[in-house]
């Protein structure tokens, strides 16, 4: 674990630093402050404060724009499977796999820190507006019970949320929907790295496209939601959907501990250099 831990850190050394990466995270904030500006322009207009944890709450689980954040985490790890200079020398010093786990964890810490970004600066945008506690506001309110608010219509604010506010306290949907996102980063991390490993950048990046506009179709035909609004029954069925994501999770890692043995990594390398 040691080796897997100094792989790990030495990748987030690498690569916090480069361009690419710090665009990344830009542009998922960009789109962030899109939605949370949004909510924020509405609590005004209501002219009554907010909970700090709702425009995370409310932005996550707006499904067209939390649908964007993606594209500044692919952009993080577009790079993937991460074959450096000094890829040739950590193989032969700690072996496959624990280089495979420690970019495993390399996307699992990224996808957190990203996540992360996003509920901070929620809060942190909220701070002049609003209160922290555990009862919803009277904006939100308004927002989950009357879908035909003139304000919410006027930018772009909608928030299907009755149950999650009749079965739950902010800090518990914020939690949540950190949650959801989470495991759907991750997933997606995991699989845009397995396919770079086994089939190259092209295949890897199409699959990841594939799925995720696959899943904006499903949710528009409500075949599959990636929200916890659509899971919370009051019986715990909102734990369903990060259960089922942990096992798909756990599959992919399992599938790349057996991919890296066949990867031609010096293909790769050469191709890097």
């Amino acid at each position: 674990m040691r080796k897997v831990i100094r792989i790990t850190r030495g990748m987030l050394g690498q690569e916090m630093g480069s361009v690419r990466v710090m665009m990344g995270y830009l542009l998922g904030m960009a789109f962030l402050g899109l939605g949370v500006n949004d909510f924020l322009r509405y609590a005004m207009e209501m002219g009554e404060p907010v909970n700090l944890c709702e425009a995370f709450v409310v932005s996550g689980n707006q499904s067209m724009a939390a649908r964007f954040w993606v594209l500044g985490y692919l952009l993080i790890l577009g790079d993937a499977p991460f074959i450096k200079g000094n890829t040739y020398m950590m193989l032969y010093r700690c072996g496959r796999q624990a280089w495979n786990m420690g970019m495993l964890l390399y996307v699992f810490l990224q996808a957190f820190l990203y996540t992360l970004c996003f509920a901070v600066v929620s809060v942190a945008a909220g701070i002049p507006f609003g209160f922290f506690g555990g009862i919803w506001s009277s904006p939100v309110y308004l927002l989950a019970t009357v879908s035909s608010n003139a304000a919410a219509e006027k930018y772009h604010i909608f928030f299907d949320g009755m149950r999650m506010m009749k079965y739950m306290t902010v800090p518990q949907a914020f939690g949540i929907t950190f949650l959801y996102l989470l495991c759907y980063f991750v997933f997606l991390g995991l699989l845009l790295y397995l396919c770079n490993l086994v089939l190259g950048g092209f295949f890897g990046l199409a699959a990841v496209a594939a799925v995720h506009l696959g899943g904006v179709i499903l949710s528009f035909a409500d075949r599959l939601h990636q929200s916890p609004l659509y899971y919370v029954d009051g019986a715990g069925g909102h734990w369903r959907y990060p259960g089922r994501m942990l096992a798909v999770i756990l599959v992919l890692a399992a599938v790349s501990a057996f991919a890296v043995r066949r990867a031609d990594m010096e293909e790769s390398m050469i191709f890097k250099s």
